[in-house]
């Protein structure tokens, strides 16, 4: 009899990353996958990712509306969610769900699936982000997992330390977005494809997050980034924050830059037109955990604003600049001046074979060690 492995998406963020897995799980034949699709993936002002995953060929199993179009997440979209997909997996439960990362979302899937008595596997776990309250999410979402796959060394050897976790819960995978810019590169497609505006000059990539765990002004440390990047003649592509509380005020300075001549607004490029964009442009600026995760496995220099990813682990190509004017602009005037260089990756998530070993755990462990 097939097992169903579950998948749980709230995020362009997270599907990008798991859904090469998940087409790897459909196309065992051990296996069997249900997905399911919440989040932002059904608002049209984030760019209406769930088209995305259509296009893909992926059979969706449900899709859990949350979120208004103007809506931030609260407790309303926090509880509805949990009771919408807990009610959905009274019906027919996967065997297992795998949950990835650590949005609001994330976490509330993770509650729906524990209450509904459905094993979790918690990919992201052990991670650090002291300026935002997903560390909250995250850790709580690795309690509640069965199984854990860490994403780096130092995720996994954190986890160790924790005591309420049982060693045989995790397991050292790596990243599957390392995966995916692996398979990529292989067979790379030109950013004009879903940017048709881009020539070929380089170009800043920026994204910018809501910080929900500081004070610090993100809108001013992006409206000053805008202006020094476009004084020095270069083109800015910018896409969409996620919906975290705060994010108006970030679309608000994209609205003000939008009309620039050197500022391109996109909402969501898809994933394999953000590795385009990654690959084609002069370095990276913002606050994202991209930034941080891959963009270094493209060999960019990246400027990292702020203490939204204070806690992880940065690739030396990694430039952290607290979020205040004269610093930002320090870095960007420094990374012109250096014409910014192609960088060493120091590979700190993975080789690229992520894929493979959460595939053999599966096969090997997955069930078997619940049945014994």
């Amino acid at each position: 009899m097939k097992r169903t492995i579950g998948f749980f998406t709230g995020a362009r963020s997270d599907y990008g990353i798991m859904k090469r897995l998940i087409q790897a799980v459909a196309d065992s034949p051990e296996f069997d996958y249900s997905l399911y699709v919440s989040g932002l993936h059904l608002l049209k002002r984030f760019g209406h990712t769930i088209d995305e995953i259509k296009r893909d060929g992926f059979d969706i199993k449900a899709t859990i509306p949350v979120f208004g179009e103007e809506g931030e997440p609260g407790q309303e979209e926090f509880t509805g969610l949990i009771s919408g997909l807990s009610t959905l997996l009274q019906d027919e439960k996967p065997d297992v769900m795998f949950i990835l990362g650590d949005r609001s979302e994330a976490y509330a899937a993770s509650i729906a699936c524990h209450f509904a008595g459905v094993r979790i596997i918690h990919s992201g776990g052990g991670n650090l982000t002291r300026g935002a309250v997903d560390n909250i999410y995250r850790y709580n979402m690795s309690n509640l997992a069965d199984i854990i796959l860490a994403t780096s060394k130092g995720s996994y050897h954190r986890l160790q330390q924790v005591p309420v976790l049982s060693e045989k819960k995790l397991v050292f995978t790596g990243s599957l977005a390392i995966d995916a810019i692996r398979k990529f590169r292989e067979n790379p497609s030109p950013v004009t494809d879903v940017v048709p505006e881009l020539g070929s000059d380089k170009f800043a990539l920026m994204t910018f997050h809501p910080v929900t765990l500081s004070d610090e002004s993100i809108e001013e440390a992006m409206d000053l980034s805008f202006q020094v990047i476009t004084e020095q003649g270069m083109t800015v592509l910018v896409t969409y924050p996620n919906n975290d509380p705060g994010y108006q005020g970030i679309l608000d300075v994209i609205e003000k830059w939008q009309n620039h001549e050197q500022v391109i607004v996109r909402k969501n490029l898809g994933a394999q037109g953000y590795y385009a964009a990654l690959m084609a442009c002069g370095f990276v600026i913002g606050n994202s955990s991209s930034g941080l995760m891959e963009a270094p496995y493209f060999h960019k220099r990246v400027i990292d604003i702020g203490t939204r990813q204070e806690g992880r682990e940065y690739d030396g190509s990694i430039t952290r600049v607290v979020c205040e004017a004269n610093a930002i602009q320090q870095a960007i005037e420094q990374g012109f001046a250096e014409n910014w260089p192609h960088t060493d990756c120091d590979e700190i998530y993975g080789d690229g074979h992520a894929l493979q070993r959460i595939m053999s755990y599966f096969k090997d462990s997955l069930f078997t060690s619940q049945e014994s």
